[in-house]
């Protein structure tokens, strides 16, 4: 059995998604907080296997509320409304999050995904780099999850990254691979604030490792790896000016 609990000031969001982790057979709901501070005193009393729990809430952050529990051992499903940023940096740390109204089919997905994760109560350390990335306190860390582990990897080692249908390969500096299942789109959105670009339909660049621009045949690109990436046409005045631009 999964011992959960609902962190959500809203109350009938916390009625609605009580009535929704009904259904699942496997999950018993220990409590109900409406505050950052009543959160705080049940995940400490309480010791769950999984908590949900809105961004927003007065007083405090579900961010900040987090920062305060001493053993993060649990797994998270954020549920929210839309916040660009917010989501932005659960997706970084390759946490889950739901949006409000919340979906049944997208719970049972991201319940399924916590279950894999729920097991012998170790620090759960994408949480933590998720909440040191909001502090400031450390590098920004990209969390990949791969088939056999979770790697953090600095933004700044990642030289490119190739679609591959459903997957995402990334080429990291000094030769390193990591194959992860989520697609190149995914990771456009979540790193387009980093320098990155979309230059093809099967690559994502980090401009900042980009050796060479070579106009000719087409264009295409020289990364620090020694690879070629194409070019395509839509994209060259794009990358001109963020290339450029960036050497200014």
């Amino acid at each position: 059995m999964i011992n959960a609990l609902i962190i959500e000031d809203e109350v009938n969001n916390r009625e609605y998604l009580r009535q929704m982790l009904d259904r699942f057979a496997d999950i018993a709901v220990m409590g109900e907080a409406g505050t950052a501070e009543e959160g705080i005193r049940l995940i400490r009393g309480v010791k769950p296997d999984l908590v949900f729990m809105d961004i927003e809430m007065p007083g405090a952050s579900g961010f900040e509320c987090l920062e305060r529990v001493r053993d993060l051992n649990f797994e998270i499903i954020f549920v929210t409304a839309y916040d660009h940023y917010a989501l932005n940096a659960i997706k970084f740390s390759a946490l889950d999050y739901l949006l409000k109204p919340v979906n049944a089919a997208e719970l049972e997905t991201a319940i399924e995904k916590a279950k894999r994760k729920i097991g012998d109560k170790t620090e759960n350390l994408r949480l933590k780099n998720l909440l040191e990335s909001q502090t400031g306190q450390f590098p920004r860390q990209l969390a990949l999850s791969s088939a056999e582990r979770i790697e953090f990897i600095s933004v700044e080692d990642i030289v490119r990254c190739r679609g591959e249908n459903n997957y995402t390969r990334f080429h990291l500096a000094g030769g390193r691979e990591i194959l992860v299942s989520q697609t190149l789109g995914e990771y456009e959105q979540i790193l387009a604030e980093h320098h990155f670009l979309r230059v093809h339909q099967s690559h994502l660049v980090n401009t900042r490792q980009i050796q060479t621009f070579v106009k000719g045949d087409g264009g295409y690109l020289k990364m620090t790896d020694g690879s070629n990436i194409p070019l395509a046409k839509s994209k060259k005045v794009q990358l001109m000016e963020q290339f450029l631009g960036r050497r200014k």
